[in-house]
């Protein structure tokens, strides 16, 4: 009965410790339709800059980093933010908190790609180069627990365990670009390349297969959902089980998944003009329909670029208008 006891728990703190973004449980399916008159746009202080991530640990506190080195905080659900101390002024691309202490960031620009640690809520980060042989942000990122990680980028595709002190090579040679890396749970795993092939793990990283994705190239963000594996590859959602295709629309270039059949898609368009419209897209059927709200350029939004769930029944979503930073919350 103990050992029964302990294996319950454990699964539960790894689930717990995922990305929320690619895991659904099962209250995630009671949640409401999406609608557009839903979308409400918060009067907030956030610094002015482009955000590409976003993440929460509790329903007040989140954090999201920017393109120029920002790392700012929230501790009442986006009302207010403030700017924490990264120390780095390069491109940062993804963020993930463990716990509500620990979270990690990468970045980088030409000098190098580098990882971001805290071990206390953001008040002080410490810095790792990640001594990549191509000079360029790292465009993927998972922890599995406060140790074992994985990074993904250009010709990069590596390991740690030991919280980044210290990475090594997941694989022989790493000659491909990869993008994204997403672990489903505690033994199966996936990592894309910008081809039509992709990695797949089935006993916890100790060993990656090559797996083919027919006629589909430039696979890129993974997605959990449900029982699917969704790998996005254009404005294609790969079903690399069912070996099916979904259409999403054009502007929707990141996905949160609410369950398997709502969804939330942010991205942009052009029109006429220099800068391009912001864009919100909500479906209900898994993209057999959806509804959209453009944001003008001018006097709106130009770039829709972050979004994380703040519960089970809230979204953030952060975008650069022209002259601020705008925080819009969707309920549901």
């Amino acid at each position: 009965m103990k050992s029964i006891t302990f294996l319950f728990i454990m699964t539960g703190l790894f689930l717990c410790s995922c990305d929320k973004e690619n895991n659904i449980t099962p209250s995630e399916n009671q949640i409401g339709e999406l609608k557009i008159e839903n979308l409400i746009t918060l009067d907030s202080d956030i610094p002015a800059d482009f955000y590409n991530d976003l993440t929460f640990t509790d329903e007040n506190t989140g954090y999201a980093i920017s393109r120029n080195g920002k790392i700012v905080k929230t501790v009442d659900a986006g009302e207010t933010w403030t700017l924490l101390n990264s120390t780095v002024s390069f491109y940062l691309n993804r963020i993930q908190f463990i716990n509500d202490s620990i979270g990690y960031v990468i970045g980088g620009d030409t000098g190098g790609s580098y990882l971001l640690k805290t071990k206390n809520a953001g008040q002080s980060w410490s810095v790792k180069n990640l001594e990549s042989t191509e000079n360029f942000f790292p465009t993927g990122m998972f922890f599995k627990n406060e140790n074992e990680g994985y990074i993904t980028g250009f010709r990069l595709f590596i390991k740690t365990i030991n919280g980044g002190e210290s990475w090594s090579a997941v694989l022989a040679s790493t000659n491909e670009n990869f993008s994204d890396v997403k672990f489903k749970d505690n033994n199966i795993g996936i990592a894309t390349i910008n081809t039509s092939d992709y990695y797949k793990t089935t006993n916890a990283g100790v060993s990656w297969q090559i797996m083919k994705s027919d006629n589909l190239n430039n696979l890129s963000k993974i997605y959990f959902v449900g029982g699917k594996t969704l790998i996005k590859s254009g404005n294609k959602l790969v079903d690399v089980a069912a070996g099916k295709t979904i259409t999403i629309p054009d502007p929707a270039e990141k996905l949160l998944f609410l369950n398997e059949n709502k969804c939330i898609g942010i991205g942009q368009h052009y029109e006429s003009g220099f800068f391009p419209y912001g864009d919100i897209l909500l479906t209900n059927n898994n993209w057999s329909s959806f509804l959209q709200k453009s944001y003008p350029p001018y006097t709106e939004l130009m770039d829709i670029s972050a979004i994380a769930k703040i519960n089970n029944h809230r979204t953030m979503i952060i975008g650069r208008g022209a002259s601020k930073t705008k925080i819009i919350l969707l309920s549901y």
